[in-house]
């Protein structure tokens, strides 16, 4: 009788080691990941800090403020795509669907979208009107291929870009 509990006790004790090494690697393991690569917040502009990261110091420095400009807006935009995604989530999780209000939530999405893009592309614009002809190569280069945290389904491949 003993023996049985004994052999209980161990196994439990076993399981509960197994249990605690396997969740804390996937705490040690998250915690590699992020510290691998920084959240994207601290991000000044959502898809434009991945490009100018190609351009010297020198470069960076000099639109600096124009990424500060630009910054509280494009964040503020994020904010609001990010509310219309929600929206358009809710629509589709409801238990009864709506197709209505769903085609409305979609509409919203894709002008809040399309208002972020626009704000990107302005700052863009000033971003490259400060640049010399070889920092703009080195901007245009890094459009050309996706940054590294998207997945290759995102894009469509681009002619000349190597792998």
């Amino acid at each position: 009788m003993i023996q049985g509990k004994t052999s209980l006790v161990a196994l439990f004790l076993l399981g509960s080691l197994i249990l605690n090494l396997f969740l804390g690697g996937i705490i040690a393991g998250s915690g590699l990941i992020k510290w691998g690569h920084p959240d994207k917040s601290s991000h000044k502009l959502p898809k434009l800090s991945w490009m100018i990261q190609s351009l010297p110091e020198e470069s960076r420095e000099k639109i600096r403020p124009i990424l500060e400009e630009y910054r509280a807006n494009i964040r503020q935009q994020m904010r609001h795509v990010k509310e219309m995604r929600r929206a358009v989530h809710q629509q589709l999780t409801a238990p009864d669907l709506n197709a209505e209000t769903l085609l409305e939530a979609l509409a919203k999405l894709r002008q809040e979208r399309g208002e972020a893009q626009k704000m990107m592309h302005e700052a863009l614009i000033k971003i490259a009107s400060q640049l010399d002809a070889q920092d703009r190569q080195r901007l245009s280069e890094t459009t050309r291929k996706p940054p590294h945290w998207r997945h290759k389904c995102d894009s469509e491949p681009q002619p000349n870009a190597k792998d």
